[in-house]
């Protein structure tokens, strides 16, 4: 199996353990009479975490079964090289598929993904939500695209402020305001 392969088994492992973990802690929640308790959402948040994570395992075993059964040197192989400035460039396509696809993260983006999520998880008390929530997303989105800063602050603002007002008004579930209340 690839490394890539692996990684994402890993990481699959991996998300499907914090889901497992997270589902587990909804039963500490104290229910109440409502048909929508406060364990509703962190519950479902913990089972569509396991389900991605599984979802993420599977894929990997299953991209790694099919290109042990194509193998190296079957199909229809061609290269392609490209010179321009006396640099070289060259995509291997095998059946009509790039196989020089674009690197997965590495593993240190994983890392520092976990380590911002339980950075988010000790601020989103005492700072609050809406905050806490968009300086995550803003941090989150801007690992990936560092150059789009202006549609990373208007998604993480925007996307704080519209499940806020979901959870607090449409929903009567209050999420910490922190140092804004």
């Amino acid at each position: 199996m690839s490394p890539a392969l692996k990684g994402d088994v890993i990481t699959g492992s991996a998300v499907t353990v914090v889901g497992l973990v997270y589902y587990i802690a909804t039963f500490w929640i104290q229910e109440t009479k409502n048909i929508v308790t406060p364990r509703t959402f962190p519950a479902i948040v913990g089972v569509a975490l396991i389900l991605l994570g599984v979802f993420i395992v599977v894929q990997a075993v299953y991209r790694g079964k099919k290109a042990a059964e194509v193998g190296p040197g079957d199909g229809d192989t061609a290269s392609a090289s490209v010179d321009g400035d006396g640099a070289t460039a060259s995509a291997s396509v095998s059946s009509g598929v790039v196989l020089d696809a674009p690197e997965d993260p590495p593993s240190k983006k994983v890392v520092l993904q976990f380590a911002l999520f339980f950075v988010y998880l000790a601020l989103l008390i005492p700072v609050g939500f809406l905050l806490s929530t968009a300086a995550f997303l803003m941090t989150m989105t801007s690992i990936y695209a560092r150059d789009r800063w202006i549609r990373n602050l208007i998604f993480s603002v925007l996307f704080a402020v519209i499940i806020y007002v979901a959870f607090v008004y449409g929903l009567a579930v209050y999420l910490p305001v922190g140092i804004l209340g």
